[in-house]
């Protein structure tokens, strides 16, 4: 039989965490089942719990690509010169991740969950931590840049401000998904217009 590589089991990893992400789109987390997860991937029960030991081994492992992929794109934005100003971010992030297979209202279910879920409310409190340092360490970059800060002045102004910026995000997150008039637009403009410089 042949061995199975890291790079088989990753790419069948990936296939399997897409079809899950389209399949939580349409129902949610919650009543999308391992049935419905097998019928988007195309795969066996086999194939996919050779993989994962289940649907909330599946929910982490979305989780954490979700935000692997907010990080990548927040260490591209630290690549540019000028650096763009900490709410310009923000609002890059919530664009992609309204534009990608997890819309918002996902996120929002995750929360829920982990409500009365330990596991999942220790995942989604390590994915917060490591949001949370990436934009400290990016809002404190940026004020040593745009304001001549010490490392140490802008430190303390990126721990200060960072909760501050990922709470725009979480605002938008339950408000595109529970207020039927949300202007997604005009939210954006206000947060980039008033959040701290």
């Amino acid at each position: 039989m042949p061995k199975v590589t890291d790079e088989y089991r990753s790419a069948r990893r990936a296939e399997i965490a897409e079809a899950a992400q389209a399949a939580f789109r349409r129902k949610g987390f919650q009543a999308t089942s391992m049935a419905e997860i097998m019928a988007e991937s195309g795969l066996s029960a086999g194939a996919i719990y050779n993989q994962y030991k289940g649907k909330a081994d599946i929910v982490h492992d979305v989780a954490n690509r979700i935000s692997r992929q907010r990080l990548d794109e927040l260490d591209e934005l630290k690549a540019q010169n000028p650096l763009p100003a900490p709410s310009a971010v923000v609002r890059a992030l919530i664009t992609a991740m309204a534009s990608d297979l997890t819309a918002p209202a996902q996120l929002l279910q995750v929360w829920g969950e982990a409500a009365t879920d330990p596991d999942l409310a220790e995942m989604c409190g390590k994915v917060y931590l490591t949001m949370r340092q990436a934009h400290i360490e990016y809002i404190s970059l940026w004020h040593q840049r745009e304001h001549g800060l010490s490392p140490e002045e802008a430190d303390a102004v990126g721990v200060a401000q960072a909760p501050l910026f990922l709470s725009a995000v979480h605002g938008y997150v339950v408000q595109s998904t529970i207020v039927p008039d949300f202007d997604g637009a005009a939210y954006l403009d206000a947060m980039e217009a008033l959040l701290p410089r």
